[in-house]
């Protein structure tokens, strides 16, 4: 699977959340299905997603890459460190957490 390419499909087609706070606050509320978090996201932001995303059960998935290359997969011109997927639209994003 390309990673960038099912990004972009979520983002275009799906509805997504692109921020740590905005996204931190959806897996919290139990709405995101998937979380896909930058390599270079603050440890401190990591160990909280990672912490409400098991108590909520939803996936995390590190991106391998920082913050720059995760807003360009997005198609945006700005720095994104975390992304929460609510609806994958015609994406297969999905797919990402079953490997968890």
């Amino acid at each position: 699977m390309d990673i960038n390419k099912e990004i972009r499909q979520a983002v275009d087609s799906g509805k997504v959340i692109l921020g740590r706070d905005k996204s931190l606050k959806a897996v919290k509320l139990g709405h995101a299905k998937l979380v896909i978090v930058a390599s270079n996201c603050q440890s401190e932001v990591l160990v909280d997603i990672k912490r409400y995303g098991g108590l909520a059960n939803i996936p995390v998935h590190i991106f391998g890459r920082d913050s720059a290359e995760l807003g360009v997969a997005c198609g945006k011109p700005f720095l994104i460190s975390v992304l929460a997927v609510l609806e994958p639209g015609n994406s297969n994003i999905l797919s990402l957490g079953e490997t968890r």
